[in-house]
């Protein structure tokens, strides 16, 4: 299933794989009969840890493709709303209820890598496959996250979960741990009028008691002890965030900051402040991003191919062969199933590396037939790219290890229909006011706005809050904001 240098990864991949494999494949043979009963014609797409959706019958035989799928389904988003926008440079960042997971996308492309690991943490070494997987980062930051405080009295945020059940304090069901949910409640950051939506009666009188357990660790008051769970958990979700940027040679200053899922909001402006980035966009539907991501995808598969050539006068009739070889493979696959060949997309990669090197660097070789001409300016795109991730590049002679494809067909997207600016004034939008308290910039009082009712064109100021009932944007004082004509929030810092 792989085709990829490394047995032990390799055989870790083909096992994990064999094991979920009837499960999987039981699952999904009901999901497609269920959908058929209900009138569903034609056979449904599932999405894949690579951005892109497959067919039933592939995943069925390979399921470890689904690995991470969900995450990279709301970064491919993120890439098609950058596009929208006229945003290609995007950070992209997802906070849920447990975790906190970033990407980086360059120039409208998702980065794809090979090496990843489950349930890797401190005091496991998880598990690696070689699956097409989302380059991410993922932490133990969501809104769920128990605060706590260890034996030399230092505040600690995660990666312990309260969870759903019971939750944090202030959902009252029976939880007693401080989460950063209860923090940005007492802060006034979620209005506790209209915690989950209006859904659930926020019980202030727990998340007091949860937060003032902590407070008395620490010998502050519970108002002290919030401030300092959202400062820690900000920082957490910061050092992510430069983990796929900074550390990768990317300065955040030339990127977008696009925040979504339920918690994105309320953190982005404070993390895209510390980074520096040049705006932050909140997505309209923030708290369903990934699913209106999975709806932007297309059908894609990634074919691995490892052959050692050095990028040398001669080479360049085997690399173009060995490309050409797997394009016509993934055409027969592709026509298998009723895509036309001129619908297909090829995108070329090659691994290269350094030689007497053990690992590679993926580089994006531009359209065209690969000849012994072309070889120097693929050597040139290695040199920037190597010497942009580790600082420095080598005189070393330079080699390929193997290819790496990418075929695409669309499949059906949704098409975004971009509205004018209405006119309306941002205070038809106002519920009110209240006093906000930011952490870093004290008390103040903030304008208080109705997501539902944002037009295109409205714009106001901070301090404010937008409240939508599947999450709340927090707009620092002295953040511009303005509506786009597809209904996202653009708060520049």
């Amino acid at each position: 299933m792989t085709r990829e240098w490394r047995e032990y990864e390799r055989t870790n991949t083909a096992v994990l794989s064999a094991y979920v494999q009837p499960i999987a494949e039981r699952y999904l043979s009901r999901l497609a009969g269920g959908l058929k009963e209900k009138g569903l014609k034609g056979s449904p797409y599932i999405m894949q840890s690579n951005c892109g959706v497959d067919s039933l019958e592939s995943v069925s035989k390979i399921p470890i493709t689904m690995v991470e799928s969900g995450p990279a389904s709301g970064f491919w988003g993120a890439a098609e709303l950058g596009k929208l926008i006229g945003e290609p440079n995007v950070l992209a960042l997802d906070i849920g209820g447990t975790t906190a997971k970033c990407s980086l996308i360059e120039d409208g492309e998702v980065k794809i890598k090979t090496d990843y690991w489950i349930e890797r943490d401190r005091t496991s070494a998880g598990y690696p496959i070689m699956v097409p997987v989302v380059d991410l980062v993922e932490i133990g930051n969501g809104g769920g996250s128990i605060a706590w405080v260890d034996d030399f009295g230092k505040l600690h945020v995660g990666p312990q979960s309260a969870g759903a059940m019971p939750g944090p304090a202030a959902y009252g069901r029976g939880g007693t741990n401080a989460t950063t949910t209860d923090a940005n409640l007492w802060l006034g950051r979620i209005n506790r009028d209209y915690f989950c939506g209006g859904e659930v009666v926020a019980d202030m009188a727990s998340a007091e008691t949860a937060l003032s357990g902590v407070a008395g660790k620490l010998g502050v008051d519970a108002t002290e002890a919030a401030r300092g769970i959202i400062r820690i958990a900000n920082n957490n979700m910061v050092n992510a965030l430069k983990l796929v940027s900074l550390n990768r040679g990317h300065d955040p200053r030339d990127f977008t900051l696009v925040a979504f899922g339920g918690g994105g909001a309320m953190h982005g402006v404070a993390l895209g402040q510390e980074l520096g980035v040049k705006k932050v966009v909140v997505p309209a539907g923030a708290s369903v991003f990934s699913a209106w991501g999975m709806m932007m995808s297309d059908l894609r598969r990634d074919y691995f191919v490892t052959r050692l050539a050095e990028l040398t006068p001669g080479s360049a009739a085997g690399i173009e062969a060995i490309f050409a070889e797997t394009e016509d493979r993934a055409r027969a696959q592709f026509a298998a199933e009723g895509v036309a060949a001129d619908k297909v997309r090829m995108l070329r990669y090659g691994k290269f590396r350094y030689q007497n090197q053990e690992h590679t660097t993926e580089v994006l070789i531009a359209e065209g037939a690969i000849t012994d001409e072309r070889l120097a300016e693929i050597q040139a795109a290695f040199h920037e790219t190597y010497e942009r991730e580790y600082t420095y590049r080598l005189s070393a002679p330079v080699e390929m290890v193997g290819i790496h494809l990418v075929a695409s067909a669309e499949v059906g997207k949704l098409t975004m229909a971009k509205r004018e600016a209405t006119g309306t004034p941002s205070e038809a939008a106002l519920k009110g006011h209240r006093d906000v308290d930011y952490a870093l910039e004290g008390v103040a009082r903030a304008a208080i706005y109705d997501g539902t009712k944002l037009e295109p064109g409205m714009t106001f100021s901070g301090p404010a809050i937008v409240e939508d009932p599947g999450t709340t944007v927090v707009i620092h004082p002295g953040n511009q904001v303005e509506i786009d004509g597809y209904g996202n929030i653009h708060i520049h810092l």
